[in-house]
């Protein structure tokens, strides 16, 4: 019918990108705050990438005001053939210098919270492709012994882990094992329903000792919530919808309080 609204178009990874750019028209930049306003994870993803944006800023844009160099000033009147051959060469040697220090600044740039979060969805979602699968050995350790479970993987993360209680939401504990995390020990959680449907709760390090919102990501078909509670992080992964697995991640996150 004519005169209707059309719903806003879905949200996508380049409208958040562009917001922090500031590349959206008002409408479509009221559209997209709005959907932050409902996904707080993704909120703080963004509020991070304006900090980042901010600190560039500062430390970049004295660099536009300085004058030109003078022997490109030199070039341009007509210097020698010489002097003009060389100046391509000093600008692939500027751009390639510049994008070194771009990578070497890139750890100034990270937050300890940073680091400790870019590689906990992927090794969780690895470590749940690698045992979820797994027959006659999907665990080290099993639920029929879970006192010991948990004493053993708390003595050597070095901080208390316990085993949430997900009968509630249909799975019961399979037993865990400990894994190679990137700066030290990390374990593994396993859990499945009456179907044989299996997720994984991976918990490791978090030597920033800080604490983030919920945060998703999705690759291969396996969902992942991820986040960080103090001096660990948790990631909570299957092959489940969104809307289903944050039901079982903010259990976790409930029960992990301590």
């Amino acid at each position: 019918m004519s005169g209707q609204t059309s719903p806003p178009a879905p949200v996508r990874e380049q409208d958040l990108h562009a917001l922090v750019d500031e590349q959206l028209d008002a409408q479509r930049r009221a559209e997209v705050e709005a959907w932050l306003a409902d996904n707080p994870a993704e909120a703080a993803r963004v509020a991070e990438w304006r900090t980042h944006r901010d600190i560039l800023r500062t430390l970049l844009d004295p660099i536009l005001d300085e004058p030109l160099p003078q022997r490109l000033i030199d070039v341009g009147k007509g210097a020698s053939w010489l002097a003009a051959w060389k100046l391509p060469a000093a600008a692939i040697a500027i751009l390639v210098l510049g994008l070194a220090g771009g990578w070497l600044a890139r750890g100034l740039l990270e937050s300890p919270s940073d680091r400790a979060m870019a590689q906990l969805p992927e090794r969780a979602a690895t470590a749940y492709r690698v045992f979820a699968v797994e027959v006659r050995h999907p665990v080290e350790v099993a639920a029929s012994d879970q006192d010991h479970l948990v004493t053993w993987l708390t003595r050597r993360m070095g901080h208390r882990v316990s085993a949430p209680d997900l009968r509630a939401q249909g799975y019961t504990l399979v037993g865990g094992r400990l894994l190679a995390g990137r700066t030290g020990p990390a374990c593994q959680l396993m859990y499945e329903d009456r179907s044989g449907k299996r997720i994984t709760a991976y918990i490791a390090e978090n030597p920033a000792n800080e604490q983030t919102a919920f945060r998703f990501r999705e690759e291969k078909g396996v969902a992942t919530f991820y986040w960080l509670d103090g001096p660990l992080g948790y990631a909570l992964s299957g092959e489940l919808r969104r809307e289903e697995l944050l039901a079982i991640a903010e259990q976790v996150y409930q029960q992990l309080r301590f």
